[in-house]
């Protein structure tokens, strides 16, 4: 097997078109296919649907990637150290996480578990988020319960629970500036996630069976800004308690009736079965130990 077919198919892999890949690689695409089926037959396996526009990935070809981008980063950062050059972040982990897990929670749990770890992270809407761990783009997922991921080819470490809650705004007592009117008799500002957000399908569960008089001020997908438009008194507000720990514990915002009004969430961390680099395999093992000997990390440990 010749290594540059290992880059090749990581070129195919990302841009899903044979002329761009080529270009890319500085080769003909005649010869560039060439490499792909030679690929292929040293493998064993069909790595590319070339039925499709833009080409699409098999499912062994999904596995492959992660085993070629691991190869080829490993190879790299091997002759770096030979030849004595500065470390550069080769082959760091990657994350990819909702933008309501990536900070602080995310950031929390790598400093827990290596803080000298070198790690990247995308920020993306949890259907794109999914699919970067479908399509070998990230090492790990971070995210909450996601049917897809719950099965093989894929597994998880369960990191915590928590509670989406309902949130406003505190008053000079302390108590809720806004609270839900179960009576329908006067509309509360409401601020809504977009329609299309896993946000707002996991509101879903709860709001058409305990409904309540609102008027929408407000869409976003992003949990962020709505955390910021609920300090801003704006209106009510879902979110993760996880998110909003700080503010809970100020009083700056308050949780409105969490007994009834909470929608339970877990925590996990997912990743393919497929072998991962040294440096996420090793990431894994240490969280793996620390989940084995029963620590959560939501809610945190109190000191």
């Amino acid at each position: 097997m010749d290594t540059g077919w290992l880059e090749d198919f990581l070129a195919l892999a990302e841009l899903r078109n044979f002329s761009r890949a080529a270009q890319l690689r500085n080769i003909t695409q005649p010869a560039f296919g060439r490499h792909i089926r030679a690929l292929e037959e040293s493998i064993g396996q069909k790595l590319v649907d070339r039925s499709s526009s833009p080409v699409t990935l098999t499912p062994a070809g999904y596995q492959f990637r992660l085993i070629a981008h691991s190869m080829v980063n490993q190879l790299k950062e091997g002759i770096q150290k030979i030849n004595g050059l500065p470390s550069e972040m080769i082959n760091p982990v990657r994350f990819s996480a909702p933008h309501s897990l990536s900070s602080p929670f995310l950031l929390d749990l790598i400093d827990r578990i290596d803080p000298t770890t070198p790690f990247s992270v995308d920020i993306l809407r949890v259907d794109f988020a999914v699919e970067s761990l479908i399509e070998g783009a990230s090492d790990f997922l971070l995210a909450f319960d996601t049917h897809a991921l719950l099965q093989p080819p894929f597994t998880n470490l369960l990191l915590g629970k928590g509670n989406l809650l309902l949130v406003s705004a505190a008053d000079d007592q302390g108590l809720p500036l806004f609270t839900p009117d179960e009576n329908h008799q006067q509309p509360v500002p409401y601020l809504r996630y977009s329609p299309d957000s896993y946000s707002a399908r996991m509101v879903e569960r709860l709001m058409p069976q305990q409904p309540f008089a609102c008027q929408p001020v407000f869409e976003s997908s992003l949990c962020d800004l709505h955390r910021q438009m609920a300090l801003r008194a704006k209106g009510l507000a879902w979110l993760p308690d996880c998110q909003i720990e700080n503010e809970l514990a100020e009083g700056k915002l308050v949780a409105v009736n969490r007994s009834c009004w909470h929608i339970p969430y877990q925590i996990r961390l997912y990743r393919n079965q497929a072998q991962l680099h040294q440096r996420a395999e090793t990431f894994w093992h240490c969280l793996s130990q620390q989940i084995t000997q029963g620590i959560s990390y939501w809610p945190p440990v109190q000191n």
